[in-house]
């Protein structure tokens, strides 16, 4: 079925807005709803209108993930994810302490139940990619390449692949890793 480019436009643009909004509205400085005025995630679940022939199902929740800024799947199934708990900066005194999480399923019920801390310490990465062995992290001024030389699932090696990036503002960074033909 082909969809023309303009539905594919509008709803890129729509989720676009939605995220944004999102975004102010968890980074105002002004009091909101307390959390138990949200929609659980099982709530959230039975609001679905699903086809026939198809599910969802809730992988991964606050408390075992942080707010998410990007994710990549790896070929084992597992998923990576970069989190900053102070984008976009970081209030005076404050430490950086954002991660690369790996969450796993490791007795197949479809929800994540093992999570890893691959990288922390990190200060606003904003985004992920795998490869060569690693992972590539976007974190401020810099491209970051991280491994795992002993397989403990924690990255003990860091290289600087590029750096100089801008730092006016967190927004204009390196972020949204993916890879492409080129």
């Amino acid at each position: 079925m082909k969809i023309p480019h303009q539905n594919w436009a509008t709803a890129a643009v729509t989720a676009f807005f939605i995220a944004a909004t999102a975004y102010f509205i968890a980074a105002s400085p002004y009091p909101g709803p307390a959390a138990e005025d949200y929609p659980t995630p099982e709530a959230e679940l039975r609001s679905f209108k699903v086809a026939e022939g198809y599910e969802v199902n809730l992988f991964a929740s606050e408390p075992m993930i942080g707010p998410p800024i990007q994710i990549q799947f790896d070929p084992a199934g597992r998923l990576w994810m970069v989190s900053s708990r102070t984008y976009p900066q970081l209030v005076p005194g404050e430490k950086p302490n954002d991660k690369v999480t790996i969450l796993e399923d490791t007795d197949r019920d479809g929800r994540d139940d093992k999570g890893t801390d691959f990288a922390a310490g990190l200060m606003h990465p904003t985004g992920i990619a795998l490869g060569d062995g690693g992972a590539y992290v976007a974190q401020g001024t810099e491209l970051l390449h991280l491994r795992d030389t002993n397989a403990d699932g924690t990255a003990d090696q860091t290289r600087v692949v590029l750096s100089g990036f801008g730092t006016g503002d967190t927004h204009h960074n390196l972020h949204t890793l993916q890879w492409g033909p080129g």
